[in-house]
C-alpha cells in the first residue's frame, strides 16, 4: 500500500479544507485594514518626534548656534529610550552633528545625501527628513530607532497578526476534526448496508470492493481488508488504482478492467491480476467485475470480487520447473550420450582399422609396425581419457564444464590425432597435412583432454565434408611476443577443400544439432554436436573457435588457445619440431640422460622404492631411499638430496607432515608427491603442504623422468631401441583376460624391473592375509592403509587390475561401510590367484584359498 496525503482520512481533509477557508477570510480581512493594527500608533509618534527634531534643527542653524543644538539633541536623545541617534548631514554628505549611537553602528544603505519627506528612503528604524536654510537646501536630519519589536523574544508576537493566523488555524484545525468525526460517523455510507447484508459480505473467502464512477473505493469487506493490511473502514474513498497491483494494466488493455466496465457497461471475468498484501507478499487473484446499476440504467459504479489463486499459480509454476528441469536434464542426456559417441567412434575405428592390418600382415617393416602400433596404444589413452571425463561428469552438475592447466606439448597432440585421423583420410583419398611453420613453445599451460577434442572435431568435420584435395593442421602463435606484453595464444587452423559453408550460416553451425543445410546430415551423417562442444571448450581455455569459408571452396576453422606465461618457455624451432616427430614416427624414442643427481625416493612400499630405483639408476641418478616421513627427514638433513619424491599416504609419518615439517626448517629443495589420489581440487591440498609438483601412481615413466629433467636438468637422447623400452611398458595398460585366466604383469618380461613383481609376488600373500584379518577383527583404519599400499603397488608393479577394486576397498574402509567389504575383498583375492610372477612362476597369492 502506497501512503501519502491524499490517503488520509476524508475526515482529516475536510478540517483542513475548513481551517484553510477561516485563515484565507482573516488575511483578506487584514488586507482590507480591517483588523486592528498595534504597531500604527508608534510609528506615528516617531514621525512626530523626527519633525519636531527637524524643525527645531532648522530653526538653531539659522542662529548659528551649534552648541545650543547639540545639547538639545542630547537631551531628545537621552529622553527617548528608543531613539538610538539624531544625525544632522550636509547636503554634501558631510556629518555636520550627531547624538547617540556613533555613525558607524547600523546605518542601512538607504540612508545616503539627499532631500525627501519622512518616508522616502526611511524605514520603521530609521527616519530621514529634508533640511532647509534661506529657502536652499541645507542637509537632512537622520534619526535611528529600535526595532518596532524584539524579534528574538517570544513576547514580541503576542498580540502579531501572525500569531493571530496560526493560533486560529490551529485551533480550528481541531475543532472542526473532532465535530466532523462525530458528524461524519451518522454519514458513513456503511450504515446505508443493513447490519446483516454486512456480515454477510464479512464472512465470504472472497475479496469484496465496490467502486464508485471516479474509480475510489465506496465499500470494502473484511477480505480484501486483511489482504491490504487496513481496516475497510479506513479504505473509504481510497482510490483502488493506488493499490499495490504489480503490472500497470492488463496485457492489451489500457485501462484496469473496472474503468472499462464503468465505459461499456460489460461484465469482465476471469482476470488473472497480482497484488502485493500488507506482508509485502506477491498474491495472485483471479478478478471479476460487474456493473452496479444506477437511476435510468446508468452505471453507477462497479463491483469487484478477488479470488485468491497464489496457491495455484505457485504450484503451476513450480510444476512449469520440474518440467523445464526435466526436459533440460533430458536434453543434457542426450547431448551428452551424442558427445560420448562421437568421441569415442574415431579412436576406436584407428584402433580395430591398424589391428586389422596387423592381423592382415600388410605392414611392410618394423618400423610401420611399431607406428601402427603407437597409433593403437595411442587410441587405447584417448578412450580411457574419455572413461575418465565420463567419471568426472558423473559427479558434478549438469551444465557445468571443468578444465585444468598443466603442462602440454600440443604440437604432440596435434600429431597424435592426425595419425588416428590418417587413415580414414587415405580412405577417402583425401591428404591430412601438419604444418609447423615457424617456432614453438615445447609446453603451454592448458587441459590436453580438452584440446585433444577440438582438435578430434575439427579434423573429422573437415574429412568428413572434403571429397578431395587435402586437410591441413597448421600452428603458429598470434598475438605473443617473446617479451610476453600481450596475452599469449597458440591458434591451431584445420584448412580444408570442401563444399565451404554460405556466409549467413557462419554463426549457426555453432549451435548444438545445427548444420549448414538439411540435406547436410542427410549426406554426410553427424549430429551437429561437434563444432558446439568445440568451441564450449575452447572459450572454456580462455580462446575461442571460428570460421571463415567460402562456398565450394573449402573453409578454415581458427582456434585459439591461451598458453600461460611464456617468458621462461623453450621454444621448438620447425626443424626441432619436425626432427623430433621423425624420431618418433621411424620407431626411436627419447630417452633423459642425467649427468648427475641425487634423489631421495620416500615410500612405504619396497616394491615402489625399488622400481623407482632402478628407472632412475639407468638414467644416470643416485637414488636415496627412506619408508616414511620421519625417516626421510633424517635423510635430508644427513645426505642433502638434490630433489625428494615423497609418497603421500604412510605410516608413522606421512609426506604432508613430512613436508610441512621440511619447509618450517627452511629447506627449499623440490618435492613432488606421489599419489594414488589425484582428483580434482587435489592440487590445492598438495600446494598447501607445500609441495613442489606430484605424479600419480600408477607411475608413469615418462613424466617422472620429464618433471625429474625440469628440475635436475636432464637432456634428451633420440635413439633407435632394439627391444620395447620399459618407458613405453611403462605407460601401457595391463590388458585384463577372460575370467579365469592368468594375469601377467606388464613389466614381466624386462631383464631388470621383472624382479620388482616377483619381490611384490612374494609380499602379496602376506599382505592379503593382513587385510583378512584385519576386516574380521574391524579394524577399519588398518584395512585402509593396506589397500592403499595395494593400490599403489600393484599399478607400480604392472598389476594394473588391483588398482580399482583397491580404490574402492579403501574408500569403503574409510567411509565405514563392512557390508560392502567383504564383496571387494572376495574381488580382490580373486584377482590375486589368478596373477602369474615371470618365468612362469605362480605366484604364491595363487595358494590362497
Amino acid at each position: 500500500m502506497k501512503f501519502g496525503l491524499k490517503h488520509l482520512s476524508s475526515r482529516f481533509h475536510l478540517a483542513l479544507g475548513l481551517s484553510s477557508l477561516v485563515v484565507s477570510v482573516l488575511l483578506m480581512a487584514q488586507f482590507a485594514g480591517l483588523l486592528p493594527d498595534r504597531d500604527g500608533p508608534l510609528r506615528a509618534a516617531r514621525v512626530s518626534l523626527a519633525e519636531t527634531v527637524a524643525v527645531s534643527s532648522m530653526a538653531m542653524l539659522d542662529e548659528q548656534d551649534r552648541g545650543r543644538l547639540q545639547q538639545v539633541l542630547d537631551f531628545v536623545v537621552q529622553r527617548n529610550p528608543a531613539l538610538r541617534a539624531v544625525r544632522l548631514r550636509r547636503a554634501d554628505g558631510v556629518l555636520y552633528l550627531q547624538a547617540g549611537t556613533p555613525e558607524g553602528a547600523s546605518v542601512p544603505p538607504a540612508l545616503v545625501p539627499g532631500g525627501g519627506d519622512v518616508g522616502s528612503g526611511s524605514t520603521d528604524t530609521h527616519l530621514r527628513l529634508q533640511l532647509v536654510q534661506g529657502g536652499t537646501p541645507w542637509g537632512q536630519a537622520e534619526l535611528q530607532f529600535d526595532p518596532l519589536r524584539d524579534t528574538a523574544h517570544w513576547r514580541s508576537w503576542l498580540g502579531s497578526t501572525e500569531l493571530l493566523l496560526v493560533s486560529t488555524a490551529l485551533s480550528c484545525f481541531v475543532l472542526f476534526y473532532f465535530y466532523l468525526r462525530r458528524m461524519l460517523r451518522h454519514l458513513d455510507p456503511s450504515k446505508v448496508i443493513p447490519g446483516r447484508v454486512r456480515a454477510a459480505y464479512d464472512t465470504l473467502a472472497e475479496g469484496l470492493v465496490i467502486v464508485d464512477p471516479a474509480g475510489r473505493i465506496m465499500l470494502a469487506n473484511r477480505t480484501f481488508g486483511e489482504v491490504v493490511g487496513q481496516d475497510p473502514e479506513a479504505l473509504f474513498l481510497v482510490p483502488v488504482a493506488d493499490l499495490d497491483w504489480l503490472q500497470p494494466h492488463l496485457p492489451g488493455h489500457p485501462d484496469r478492467p473496472w474503468h472499462q466496465v464503468l465505459t461499456d457497461g460489460q461484465s469482465r471475468r476471469n482476470l488473472l491480476m497480482h497484488l502485493t498484501d500488507a506482508g509485502g507478499r506477491a498474491r495472485a487473484f483471479m478478478v471479476n467485475v460487474s456493473p452496479v446499476a444506477g437511476a435510468l440504467g446508468t452505471v453507477a459504479g462497479t463491483l469487484v470480487s478477488l479470488d485468491d489463486v497464489t496457491m495455484l499459480e505457485e504450484k503451476e509454476v513450480q510444476l512449469r520447473l520440474a518440467r523445464d528441469e526435466a526436459e533440460a536434464a533430458n536434453r543434457a542426456k542426450s547431448d551428452f550420450l551424442a558427445n560420448m559417441s562421437h568421441e569415442i567412434r574415431t579412436p576406436m575405428n584407428a584402433i580395430l582399422g591398424f589391428a586389422e592390418l596387423l592381423r592382415r600382415g600388410w605392414q611392410n617393416n618394423p618400423q610401420d609396425t611399431r607406428r601402427h602400433l603407437d597409433t593403437i596404444l595411442g587410441s587405447g589413452r584417448h578412450l580411457l581419457a574419455l572413461i575418465n571425463d565420463i567419471l568426472d561428469l558423473s559427479k558434478v552438475e549438469a551444465g557445468r564444464l571443468e578444465v585444468e592447466r598443466v603442462p602440454c606439448a600440443v604440437h604432440q597432440v596435434v600429431h597424435e590425432v592426425a595419425d588416428i585421423m590418417r587413415l580414414r583420410a587415405e580412405e577417402k583419398g583425401v591428404r591430412l597435412v601438419v604444418a609447423l611453420p615457424e617456432a614453438l613453445p615445447a609446453t603451454v599451460l592448458t587441459d590436453p583432454a580438452r584440446v585433444r577434442q577440438i582438435v578430434t572435431n575439427l579434423i573429422g568435420n573437415a574429412l568428413k565434408f572434403t571429397l578431395q584435395g587435402e586437410v591441413t593442421v597448421t600452428l603458429h602463435m598470434v598475438d605473443a611476443g617473446r617479451a610476453g606484453d600481450a596475452a599469449p595464444r597458440l591458434a591451431i587452423d584445420i584448412a580444408d577443400t570442401g563444399i565451404g559453408i554460405a556466409t549467413d550460416k557462419l554463426d549457426a553451425i555453432f549451435e548444438p544439432f545445427v548444420q549448414a543445410e538439411a540435406s547436410t546430415t542427410r549426406q554426410f551423417g553427424g549430429t551437429g554436436l561437434g563444432l558446439a562442444i568445440s568451441r564450449r571448450f575452447a572459450r572454456a581455455l580462455g580462446g575461442d573457435v571460428t570460421v571463415s569459408s567460402v562456398p565450394g571452396q573449402g573453409s578454415t576453422f581458427h582456434v585459439t588457445l591461451e598458453t600461460g606465461a611464456l617468458d621462461d618457455a623453450d621454444w621448438l624451432a620447425p626443424d626441432a619440431l619436425t626432427a623430433v616427430r621423425r624420431s618418433q614416427a621411424t620407431g626411436g624414442a627419447v630417452h633423459w640422460q642425467f649427468d648427475a643427481g641425487r634423489v631421495l625416493v620416500v615410500d612405504d612400499g619396497a616394491e615402489n622404492r625399488e622400481l623407482v630405483r632402478l628407472v632412475l639408476e639407468s638414467a644416470g641418478l643416485t637414488v636415496l631411499e627412506a619408508c616414511d616421513g620421519a625417516v626421510a627427514l633424517d635423510v635430508v638433513e644427513r645426505e642433502a638430496p638434490d630433489l625428494v619424491l615423497m609418497d603421500v599416504n604412510m605410516p608413522v609419518m606421512d609426506g604432508y607432515t613430512a613436508t610441512r615439517l621440511l619447509r618450517e626448517r627452511g629447506c627449499t629443495l623440490p618435492v613432488l608427491a606421489l599419489t594414488a589420489n589425484a582428483m580434482k581440487g587435489f592440487e590445492h591440498q598438495i600446494e598447501a603442504a607445500g609441495f613442489t609438483g606430484y605424479l600419480t601412481k600408477p607411475v608413469d615413466i615418462d613424466a617422472l623422468l620429464a618433471e625429474l629433467a625440469a628440475h635436475l636438468g636432464g637432456r634428451q637422447v633420440a635413439g633407435v631401441l632394439p627391444e620395447r623400452s620399459p618407458v613405453v611398458a611403462a605407460a601401457a595398460a595391463t590388458p585384463l583376460p577372460a575370467d579365469g585366466g592368468p594375469i601377467v604383469s606388464r613389466l614381466a618380461d624386462h631383464p631388470r624391473l621383472s624382479r620388482v613383481v616377483r619381490t611384490f609376488g612374494h609380499t602379496l600373500p602376506g599382505k592379503l592375509a593382513a587385510m583378512q584379518s584385519a576386516l574380521d577383527d574391524g579394524r577399519l583404519n588398518d584395512l585402509a592403509d593396506l589397500a592403499h599400499w595395494l593400490k599403489g603397488a600393484g599399478g607400480t608393479v604392472g598389476f594394473d587390475v588391483f588398482f580399482e577394486p583397491a580404490r574402492e576397498f579403501e574408500r569403503l574402509a574409510r567411509a565405514g561401510e563392512p557390508a560392502e567389504l567383504e564383496r571387494v575383498m572376495r574381488q580382490i583375492q580373486a584377482l590375486a590367484r589368478r596373477i602369474v610372477i615371470p618365468h612362469g612362476e605362480a605366484a604364491p597369492a595363487a595358494t590362497l584359498a
